[in-house]
């Protein structure tokens, strides 16, 4: 393996992560039920396409990012010496590592979510002070449906890292 083939499998990496990451940030706000407000809404169409922007060139225009930026240039090798790994095998892994990473960041609240919801369902008495704080704060549907699909994105992808893998390493252009 080349090391632009390493890096290669790095930037694709933080361009699906960012598109990821973007598209579960912006639902709830595009969703908001507190009215319409045109401003934050032209920030958030903004915000979108550049994030969107970004992970198009992380992801599509990779070989033109590592000429522009010169990032093969200054090692001591032309190849990395990974033996058996190959860019597919990176992918996967890094699939593997985006995978985790959305559950494990998402599954606390999610489930704090769902024990909100379930207490003030069964609650004769109402919620204490403190849960019923927390719920008038935190406890946002559009936060808890967010949370929920991120959580079965990241297993998806957990479950298909070797077809998304493949996707993404089939039509790579030699650069070096």
């Amino acid at each position: 393996m080349t090391k632009t083939d390493l890096f290669r499998v790095v930037i694709k990496t933080f361009g699906i992560y960012c598109f990821i990451n973007t598209l579960f940030s912006l639902i709830p706000n595009f969703t908001s039920s507190g009215g319409f407000s045109s401003i934050s809404l032209s920030i958030n169409i903004f915000y979108l396409l550049i994030n969107g922007l970004i992970a198009y060139l992380l992801v599509f225009q990779t070989d033109r990012l590592i000429r522009l930026f010169r990032i093969g240039k200054g090692f001591d090798t032309e190849t990395i010496d990974t033996r058996n790994l190959k860019t597919e095998g990176l992918f996967k892994i890094a699939l593997i590592f985006i995978g985790l990473l959305m559950i494990t960041n998402n599954i606390a609240q999610f489930l704090d979510f769902c024990y909100l919801a379930f207490k003030k369902q069964i609650s004769a008495h109402g919620l204490g002070e403190i849960d019923g704080a927390m719920l008038q704060q935190q406890f946002d549907y559009h936060w808890w449906i967010i949370n929920g699909l991120n959580i079965l994105f990241g297993i998806i992808i957990l479950t298909n890292y070797k077809w998304v893998a493949k996707l993404f390493s089939e039509k790579e252009e030699n650069v070096g």
